[in-house]
């Protein structure tokens, strides 16, 4: 017993020491024989067959970020001898559990292996077929959260849409977005490691994907929250074309990446003032100054926004919609959207949590003399609650993603949405509402009373999911949503101003050109070009 442990340590031990996976195993598992097997550049992998799809889990892109990489940028994985048996849908980096909002794949209370740089791949065959990718990027404040959540499986997005689809693992929290440059200038840009892991992965997708029938020329990144937050500083990023032929942002812009200035006042109330500290300590022991860390940045905005990516001058070079409206992405096709009641989300299970997040608004200074007068327009149909949602919604992601669309929409067709659709008993059409209809799960993780509709509305809402995950897949196909309409739903045009034809997500879907336009245009005086509290 003893002899096996020890050996078994020292392949873990080596594995981590040259980025080699150690669940490379012998050929010849059953998975193969049923054709879910394929040979990349780094080696041959096996997966599992399900219903219609292949599926392999667990599959590295980086090398694991342990020892003397930690909090360094992503490294290449090496290649493997034998057979990679990619069945592991349990990797979580690290995170104290979230046990609202997040949809685990087991029970743990807190997840502490840092080695945890993997990604998923659906598709119905590794073939050459030449099939559009898209590739998911979770969300999750930058702290919690795994691509090997059952709400992100991937099937009938490839099923139904002929696709191969990817999620990825990202480094979070302290590990893979805190500016240690302050500490160690050899490590100035830690602070944006974690979008760094979001690119290395896309770059193994254009590398492999081939071997796994997906057409690296054609791929769509997805992201939502913190994913779309990431994407779309990636659009600020030097030619993001080589990274994804299109981008789908749900819930995200660009004025929820860090400024600067901001990323500065983050760096300088972080509790380590010695880096060789910081990296001596357990992962647990990271965990718990994590936590110490967000605790100073209070309500909403502590939890929400701490981490995330920044403009850092190097990587990513200026605000989103600057870089966007200059014709940096114009060779990028764009879909986003949000949901009708995003911040709604934060105070669903909280006692009095509604009011508390409510009373959180706090208007850009631009704005701050016609308070009353914005105020009279919001609470026009709205109790005075509601209202304040509202505009905390409208200031912080709805806005702000119009005008990252009428940017791009200069130079590339530009498609908008609005989520609509809502529980009968829940609070509204909360942040991440769309996710169960988009990926065809129906998994309402974090949404109250998500479940119970639909028990007792199962047909509508498989049917609206069916409506997006058909728009979705058509425009990782072919840049248009409405191309592929095997579900009947109204035309789809692109948004351009002044008309801003949006797609409005419900039972039924239809389109509204300009919806609460009075509402968007009281903002037009707010910058809201990145975070700076």
């Amino acid at each position: 017993m003893f002899r096996t442990v020890t050996i078994a340590g020292a392949v873990l031990a080596l594995a981590a020491a040259t980025g080699t996976p150690a669940s490379a195993q012998p050929s010849g598992d059953a998975s193969a024989q049923r054709g879910c097997a394929t040979r990349t550049a780094l080696g041959a992998v096996s997966g599992v067959a399900g219903d219609g799809v292949c599926v392999f889990k667990g599959i590295p892109y980086a090398a694991p970020p342990v020892g003397e990489r930690r909090f360094r940028p992503p490294q290449p994985v090496r290649p493997w001898k034998g057979t990679l048996k990619a069945v592991d849908g349990t990797r979580v980096c690290p995170q104290d559990r979230d046990r609202l909002s997040e949809d685990y794949p087991d029970g743990r209370k807190m997840y502490t292996d840092e080695d945890c740089l993997y990604l998923n791949v659906w598709t119905p065959r590794p073939d050459r077929a030449k099939r559009p990718v898209i590739v998911f990027i979770h969300g999750g404040a930058a702290r919690f959260g795994t691509a090997n959540e059952a709400r992100y499986d991937g099937s009938k997005l490839a099923t139904r849409g002929d696709a191969v689809v990817v999620s990825l693992n990202y480094r979070l929290g302290v590990f893979g977005w805190s500016e240690l440059g302050g500490l160690d200038p050899s490590y100035r840009g830690s602070g944006n490691n974690g979008l760094r892991d979001q690119m290395a992965a896309l770059d193994w997708v254009r590398r492999h994907v081939a071997d796994f029938g997906g057409d690296p020329s054609n791929v769509t990144a997805v992201g939502e929250s913190e994913g779309a937050f990431s994407i779309s500083a990636m659009l600020a990023t030097d030619h993001p074309e080589r990274l994804f032929r299109r981008a789908v942002i749900q819930s995200g812009n660009g004025a929820v990446v860090h400024s600067a200035a901001f990323e500065r006042k983050l760096a300088a109330a972080f509790p380590v003032r010695d880096l060789a500290d910081l990296r001596a300590m357990s992962t647990r022991q990271v965990l718990a100054l994590q936590e110490k860390a967000v605790a100073a940045l209070p309500g909403v905005a502590g939890g929400a926004l701490y981490f995330g990516p920044y403009i850092d001058g190097t990587l990513v070079k200026d605000s989103v919609v600057k870089r966007v409206a200059a014709g940096n992405a114009r060779k990028v096709d764009l879909l986003i959207g949000t949901d009708r009641d995003e911040v709604n989300f934060f105070g669903q299970f909280a006692e009095d949590g509604l009011r508390k997040v409510a009373g959180e608004l706090s208007l850009p200074k631009e704005l701050a003399s016609r308070r009353d007068r914005i105020t009279a327009v919001y609470r026009k149909d709205r109790s005075p609650l509601d209202a304040a949602l509202a505009m905390m919604t409208d200031q912080t992601l709805r806005v702000p993603a119009t005008r990252l669309a009428a940017a791009q929409s200069r130079w590339r067709d530009t498609y908008v949405y609005q989520f609509d659709w809502q529980p009968p008993k829940g609070v509204g059409a909360v942040h991440t509402i769309e996710l169960p209809f988009m990926f065809g799960t129906l998994r309402f993780t974090g949404i109250q009373g998500g479940d119970e509709a639909l028990r007792a509305d199962r047909a509508r809402l498989t049917r609206l999911s069916d409506q997006m995950v058909d728009a979705w897949t058509s425009f990782a196909r072919t840049g248009d949503p409405a191309a592929r309409r095997t579900v009947a739903r109204p035309d789809w045009p692109p948004y351009r101003t002044p008309r801003r034809t949006t797609m409005i997500w419900d039972i039924p879907p239809k389109t509204a050109d300009d919806p609460r336009g009075a509402e968007r245009a009281l903002w037009d005086d707010a910058p809201l070009a990145a975070l700076d509290l």
